[in-house]
């Protein structure tokens, strides 16, 4: 299992009081799960407060947007392209360059691929309630690739393949996010009912994949 924070990302020197961000144009980013963790794709946090408009360039390959919390605006000129709620996914076109307007202060998530990507995958809110004890087992069914605590906090058990008679036990608090090995045995249970998860998931089938119970909203 491994675990990201706001923290890990200060610590690579990641903070924008630091370095400029990392997406350009779009300020006040800061990278949570860096492209080097092996997703194909890395996780930006973009905070934006009320009033800022900012101009995004997204790449050549599909990305991703969510809106953590707050409001935005995705507008192209004077157009708007997409107007985003906390709990809120939005598919940018390709290689469309655009601007990012904050009706409150908001945070933006965005899953940005790496060069040769096929896509930085789908994303979801979940909404999970305190004694729901088998949503492990359906995110891994979903082929969850990691997961962020979008409001709320939950427990996260899990026993590494490695060693499988240790039990480790991490609390995730909004802007942890946690992503399991292959192997990993996990279980995730809310403190508080209606925790929240932002879930990064592998791309579905053809045939279309059976949506998680209780999904607030999914990716367009």
């Amino acid at each position: 299992m491994r675990i990201f924070t706001f923290f890990d990302a200060c610590l690579r020197g990641d903070s924008p009081r630091h370095q400029p961000a990392t997406t350009p144009g779009i300020a006040h980013c800061l990278c949570v799960i860096p492209a080097t963790a092996g997703f194909g794709h890395r996780c930006e946090y973009v905070h934006l407060c009320a009033g800022d408009r900012h101009p995004a360039a997204t790449s050549d390959q599909p990305e991703w947007w969510a809106c953590m919390q707050g409001g935005l605006l995705v507008v192209d000129s004077e157009t708007e392209l997409a107007v985003l709620a906390s709990g809120d996914v939005h598919t940018p076109e390709a290689g469309r360059a655009v601007e990012v307007q904050a009706v409150v202060d908001s945070v933006l998530v965005r899953a940005v691929p790496e060069a040769g990507a096929g896509s930085a995958g789908t994303a979801e809110f979940v909404a999970i309630d305190a004694g729901e004890a088998d949503w492990a087992q359906q995110l891994h069914a979903r082929g969850l690739n990691w997961a962020v605590c979008h409001h709320g906090a939950l427990s996260l058990q899990w026993r590494a393949s490695v060693r499988p008679d240790e039990v480790r036990t991490t609390y995730l608090q909004p802007g942890m996010a946690f992503a399991p090995e292959p192997g990993d045995d996990y279980c995730i249970d809310a403190i508080l009912s209606g925790a929240g998860l932002l879930c990064c998931l592998q791309p579905p089938p053809a045939s279309g994949a059976v949506p998680l119970p209780q999904a607030e909203r999914k990716a367009a």
